[in-house]
């Protein structure tokens, strides 16, 4: 075996066996144990259901799962993934060796599933998904791949775009059910594709039925996955007996996605049709009491008269399935023995033992006939990804699965399948951008507080004539979080609890969900919970979520005086929540500004986001000038996260602030950041004569606009001008590395000023947690985000 470096599971992997066996050497069942998890990840189709939920375990913690087939109210399903493997690989071995090739269910299905992997990456950028359209789009690009020329496809583009089209193997002209060309050709030509309440034809063969096993995978709820497995049959087939055995279908693979029984999952999915009901519970009772060991033959399934009918298919599959439970090769050998559509059948019977048992089920010789083995392995474990916590944001991954070639929509659809989508849709762009805002903040902070009581002829003496260019060494990780840091990441947590509000009560306003994270952090300043709590003890007895349990945040790093003044009084009863109207004290320190970044994410509306800036730094920074600055670089921020230029957000940013009272101070110091921007690096004795050392929210905001648009958005040219000066280096340098994170996102950040600061890992997960809250698919957080 070839050695090479272990990665994170493997050694959990062998952590966990070496501590079963009290043991700390390589021997060799750790080296056999080692070799058989490398070949299950270079084949997944050799991997059993249960290693794939152990990978799960073993990795790094699982996010809260979005609302998808692949989780349920608990999180993600860690057999999930195995389990569709193997309802594809299933469905094609079956398929292949029924006809001795490839077929047309097969590719169809393989195509409609990168329809709904780009409608979810739609879903995910748009806020609008519409997985019935998008399939249409890929069974559009099947008819290319049967032998249709592609300007007679129906798409409205130069060529067919996406991986998938271009692979050899999926080309074929074969056929044994002309229904689907058929359909799609008169589409192409101009007729609006069929829908359950206006079909395309009277059509009721079974060609379309397997396309109803996807559905399973846009939704965990089965109402919504029985409509979108007729609406997907539909589009094809106009019949009842045609596209409804796929709403049965759709179902029933969704509850063996859940380690679901077999009778039970197929019992669940039958009790959606009513009108066929009879004969699909005769076929799922005649499974059931099967002796153990026999295998319908040829006479017992013609007794049941099969036709080419959808329902026909399904009840076949339906009896087999039941029967051979456990005998996926004999299952497969009598769904192809009968005088109706055996191809239908078998791939029936073979997605839904393979979703059952997973791909090891599968006979390996069968896997290593199929030419497409690999190629499914691929679309699989992308669409476990599209549809699991932490979707890929990538522009490969765009490229791979664009969202710009799509068919002439179908009718409208009776079911509404952007349910759950939040109105604040957010490009992947845009999340890495907020990603990279809040890095940048703790990067920008870390490495300015350090010097931020010295001034800049100290700086030079101990730093250099440069003045301080990296992390200074104190430990590890050397970049330690400041508590302008800490109070953002306790913004960002109530900001997400508020959204959470929003979805379940409709809360409009977001600021006493962050007065209550507040109260949190505060406790992590030293204080208990029932002495910080204030009026929010009756409500949570203890502090609660996700945040308040890491307890490498319980550290002070110096907060200001007003923070902790305006905290204890709440806490205390004595001052009621701060806001602009009733301030709760005259300061316009600086340590109002950085929290108000979460706002950002808030609202699409740029006026909201300034208003919920203002509001968030007005809990405890009582001076228009605080809480201007703050609404100021929420706004910043906003129209960065949406591709605009630094310039052009500024002036944005002015225009916003014009209107409210008190704005000159504010005004004043970003115009003439914007000045000294202009003339490049200039000596830092000059900007602080200009602007101002960082010490009021103004003066922290002007400085660190100045260090980014002098630097032209460079992170590690910027971030030493925001912080090497006689004042507040760690709010400057939070400002800047702020606006440079959400100018270029957290990509754009050099590895080394992440590999070093400290509790990275924390805020990255919150801050991808708060994309996830407000993206399209909000998560089912549970205790980890509780909207109390």
């Amino acid at each position: 075996m070839e050695e090479f470096r272990l990665d994170e599971t493997e050694r959990a992997l062998l952590a966990a066996w070496r501590e079963a066996r009290a043991t700390g050497h390589r021997d060799p069942v750790e080296q056999r144990l080692l070799d058989t998890w490398r070949q299950w990840r270079r084949q997944p189709a050799t991997r059993p259901l249960w290693a794939t939920a152990l990978q799960h375990r073993l990795g790094a913690e699982t996010p809260p799962a979005p609302a998808t087939g692949l989780a349920d109210r608990r999180g993600a399903l860690p057999e999930a993934p195995g389990r569709v493997l193997g309802m594809l690989l299933g469905g094609a071995v079956a398929e292949f060796i029924t006809l001795g090739r490839v077929g047309q269910r097969t590719t169809a299905v393989l195509f409609v599933l990168e329809g709904l992997i780009r409608a979810h990456t739609h879903a995910r950028s748009s806020g609008d998904g519409d997985p019935v359209g998008f399939a249409l789009g890929g069974l559009q690009r099947w008819l290319y791949t049967r032998g249709v020329p592609w300007h007679d496809c129906g798409i409205d583009a130069a060529r067919p775009n996406g991986w998938l089209v271009g692979e050899a193997e999926l080309r074929s002209s074969d056929t044994d059910d002309p229904t689907m060309l058929t359909a799609l050709a008169r589409v192409a030509a101009g007729r609006a594709a069929g829908s359950r309440q206006q079909p395309i034809n009277s059509s009721d063969t079974a060609s379309a039925v397997p396309l109803g096993a996807l559905a399973a995978l846009w939704s965990g709820d089965p109402g919504m996955v029985f409509a979108l497995g007729g609406d997907l049959a539909s589009l094809t087939h106009g019949h009842p007996n045609g596209h409804s055995p796929a709403s049965v279908l759709g179902v029933a693979i969704l509850c063996l996605l859940r380690g679901i029984s077999l009778q039970t999952s197929l019992s669940q999915g039958l009790s959606g049709w009513q009108s066929a009901r009879t004969p699909l519970t005769r076929a799922l009772w005649l499974g059931r009491m099967s002796p153990a060991g026999f295998r319908p033959r040829r006479a017992h399934l013609d007794a049941m008269r099969p036709g080419r009918s959808g329902l026909d298919a399904l009840a076949i599959a339906v009896r087999v399935s039941t029967a051979c439970e456990d005998d996926f090769a004999g299952a497969i050998a009598s769904a192809s023995e009968h005088s109706g559509d055996a191809a239908t059948s078998a791939v029936l019977c073979g997605q839904l033992l393979g979703a059952l048992h997973g791909p090891t089920a599968i006979p390996v010789e069968w896997l290593e006939k199929l030419p497409i083995t690999t190629l499914i392995e691929r679309i699989a474990a992308d669409a476990a990804t599209e549809f699991g916590p932490y979707p890929d944001e990538s522009d490969e991954w765009e490229r791979r699965y664009p969202t710009t070639e799509t068919a002439d929509p179908p009718r409208p659809s009776t079911t509404d399948y952007r349910t759950g989508l939040t109105a604040v849709p957010r490009l992947a762009s845009s999340r890495d951008r907020f990603l990279g805002a809040v890095l940048g903040c703790a990067v920008g902070e870390a490495l300015g507080m350090p010097i931020a009581a010295e001034s800049w002829d100290e700086i030079r003496s101990r730093h250099g004539a440069e003045g301080l260019t990296d992390y200074i060494p104190a430990g590890h990780p050397s970049g330690r979080l400041g508590s302008d840091t800490q109070l953002l990441l306790f913004s960002l947590e109530g900001t997400i609890r508020a959204n959470v509000s929003r979805r379940a009560t409709g809360t409009d306003d977001p600021t006493r969900h962050i007065q209550h994270a507040y109260q949190r952090w505060l406790h992590t300043q030293h204080l208990s919970w029932p002495r910080a709590a204030g009026e929010f003890l009756g409500g949570t007895a203890a502090p609660d979520g996700w945040l308040v349990g890491q307890r490498a945040l319980f550290q002070t790093r110096n907060p200001g005086r007003t923070m902790m003044r305006t905290l204890i009084a709440f806490a205390k009863g004595q001052q009621a929540m701060g806001t602009p109207e009733n301030p709760v004290s005259d300061s316009q320190g600086s340590s109002a500004i950085m929290r108000a970044v979460p706002a950002a994410l808030w609202s699409n509306d740029p006026a909201e986001v300034f208003r919920v800036g203002m509001n968030t730094a007005a809990l405890t920074h009582g001076h228009p000038t605080a809480w201007l600055s703050a609404g100021a670089l929420a706004f910043l921020v906003s129209r960065l996260m949406n591709g605009e230029a630094l310039s052009t957000a500024v002036d944005a940013t002015l225009e916003q602030l014009a209107p409210h009272n008190g704005h000159e101070e504010v005004s004043r110091r970003i115009t003439a950041a914007v000045r000294l921007g202009r003339s490049g690096r200039v000596p830092p004795g000059d900007v602080e004569r200009i602007i101002g050392t960082g010490s009021t929210a103004a003066e922290a905001l002007g400085f660190g606009l100045y260090a980014a648009l002098a630097c032209d958005g460079d992170f590690d040219t910027a971030l030493p001008v925001a912080v090497n000066h006689s004042g507040n280096s760690a709010t400057t340098g939070a400002v800047c590395g702020s606006l440079i994170g959400a100018l270029s996102g957290a990509e754009g950040i050099p590895e080394r000023w992440k590999s070093e600061l400290e509790l990275y890992d924390v805020i990255e997960r919150l801050a991808h947690d708060a994309v996830l809250e407000f993206g399209p698919r909000p998560p089912a957080w549970s205790d980890r985000y509780p909207p109390t």
